[in-house]
């Protein structure tokens, strides 16, 4: 069976939390919804608080996705090991995605607003 994956934009503004601080707010946010898997949320680096994410040397494989490359969030309370991570090769119906971040962990929080 031929895997479907649906990315669409956000409407509204996009606002992630890391242990209840904002870490980015993004307009420009997408959508991945894909069979069997909950939707994930991603947004641009640029829209991400500066001197915030510290590459990690983690990476996994993700069946579509390609190879994710992992960040560390590091704030001035906590710091998120792995918690943030990008596809730099995603491709196909996943292309839309390629080198945006999305966000995972018990301390992450993602809210939308309407702009």
């Amino acid at each position: 069976m031929a895997e479907t994956a649906t990315v669409m934009p956000v409407n509204g503004r996009v606002h992630i939390y890391f242990d209840d601080a904002e870490i980015a707010s993004s307009v420009k946010a997408l959508c991945l919804e894909r069979p069997g898997s909950e939707p994930r949320i991603f947004l641009p680096l640029d829209d991400v608080h500066p001197q915030i994410l510290e590459a990690s040397d983690t990476k996994r494989k993700d069946d579509g996705l390609g190879e994710a490359h992992f960040y560390t969030i590091k704030t001035l309370t906590a710091d998120g090991a792995d918690e943030a991570w990008y596809y730099p090769y995603a491709d196909g119906l996943y292309e839309p995605v390629r080198d945006l971040l999305t966000f995972g962990g018990d301390r992450v929080k993602i809210s939308v607003t309407e702009v």
